[in-house]
């Protein structure tokens, strides 16, 4: 793919930035409430439901002191109104959503554009391949710059802690170290930039965090099985899922090796990002992260109790655009991943769709996925030439 260089912070220079949002969810509303406290940028919203939200965005501690709050000059579901001017664009929507609008939105999305997916996994950098031949640079964070609750929709939001430092990807790589230094005075968070998007693309939060979570907690589910109440996602996270966790997360780890043509260090393993070796250490530091405190499983009450909510972003998103997309790279390479497997089998009989084909993964719902040979990634070697 030939891309378009352009030199960013010549570009900007000097500017007031017109930033434009995709998404009003709980991390779109913190982005909207702490981008739009800076004066020195106007921000817009791209959202479905424009007549539900104020131009004031209330940021709230716990306890509901408003801590600032954030400006939006612009509200609206027309992309005409909102993107055709806007020099930087950051999606918050969910991966399985992110393909529909971007499909919508491109036709006002204007050369040298920035555009930028929070977190950047999902196989954004497929969707973007048209934006990114015109000229516009992709970046993508490895993770969300904050956990925050929506308070009240779209008009205030609680901030329940925010990174110290952020990581960042961008295509064309060139640009990424640009990217970083203007986004560290946007959000004013420390941003360090990565060596390549695949970095951000295998990224093992969600796809395997949210994932091997949900197969331990709901494998043995059967219709006519409910509980009394919604389960803690992290407090009462065990060691079962710890143990399913760290074997995916260390197949993940064994498919970063088998490109070694491509430095990937920013992948850190799970292991390491939350310092626990053991199953046991790993079960202990998850279940006492304060900012994960009092997230719930995805689950929905019925006549006779809770069952599990398959209808969720968690198994709508975290399955098909995160271990999906590992998968599809461990296919590639042709990595074995029992593990990761086990899961996914899981997952498509839940989904009712087909992934594995007499153990192999070349189902026929694959081909509606952003994975790699699907955009003609066949061979390390063109992983390495796509993402270098």
């Amino acid at each position: 793919m030939r891309l378009k260089r352009v030199r960013p912070s010549k570009y900007f220079k000097d500017k007031k930035l017109n930033i434009c949002i995709l998404g009003g969810g709980n991390v779109g509303t913190l982005l909207l409430g702490d981008i739009g406290s800076n004066k020195d940028l106007s921000v817009r919203l791209f959202t479905s439901n424009p007549h539900k939200w104020s131009h004031e965005i209330e940021v709230c501690s716990n306890d509901n002191t408003v801590k600032y709050k954030g400006k939006i000059d612009i509200i609206s579901d027309n992309p005409e109104d909102v993107i055709g001017d806007a020099d930087i664009i950051i999606s918050t929507l969910p991966s399985q959503v992110f393909p529909k609008i971007i499909g919508k939105i491109k036709s006002f999305i204007k050369s040298r554009t920035w555009i930028g997916v929070m977190p950047g996994s999902g196989g954004s950098e497929f969707y973007c391949k048209e934006l990114l031949e015109i000229g516009c640079i992709l970046f993508g964070f490895q993770r969300v710059h904050g956990i925050s609750r929506i308070k009240e929709y779209g008009k205030s939001v609680y901030d329940l802690g925010k990174k110290n430092e952020l990581h960042i990807a961008a295509i064309p790589v060139d640009q990424t170290e640009s990217i970083c230094m203007k986004l560290e005075n946007i959000m004013k968070i420390k941003c360090n930039p990565l060596p390549n998007y695949l970095n951000v693309t295998l990224t093992p939060s969600n796809s395997i965090l949210h994932t091997t979570r949900l197969y331990t907690m709901f494998y043995h589910y059967k219709e006519g099985l409910f509980w009394d109440e919604v389960i803690d996602f992290y407090e009462e996270w065990n060691d079962e899922a710890s143990k399913m966790l760290i074997a995916c997360d260390e197949e993940l780890q064994l498919l970063c090796k088998s490109i070694s043509g491509l430095n990937l260090t920013g992948v850190k393993s799970l292991k390491e990002h939350y310092e626990s070796g053991t199953p046991e250490e790993m079960t202990k530091k998850i279940n006492n992260i304060i900012p994960f405190k009092g997230i719930k499983a995805p689950m929905i009450k019925t006549q006779r109790g809770y069952i599990p909510d398959f209808n969720s972003r968690y198994f709508l998103e975290d399955f098909p655009y995160g271990l999906c997309i590992i998968k599809g790279f461990c296919d590639v390479v042709g990595l074995d991943t029992p593990n990761i497997d086990k899961v996914l089998i899981w997952f498509e009989k839940i989904a009712e769709v087909e992934y594995y084909v007499n153990n192999k993964f070349e189902g026929k719902d694959l081909k509606y996925l952003s994975l790699p040979k699907n955009y003609g990634l066949s061979s390390v070697e063109d992983i390495i030439f796509y993402y270098s």
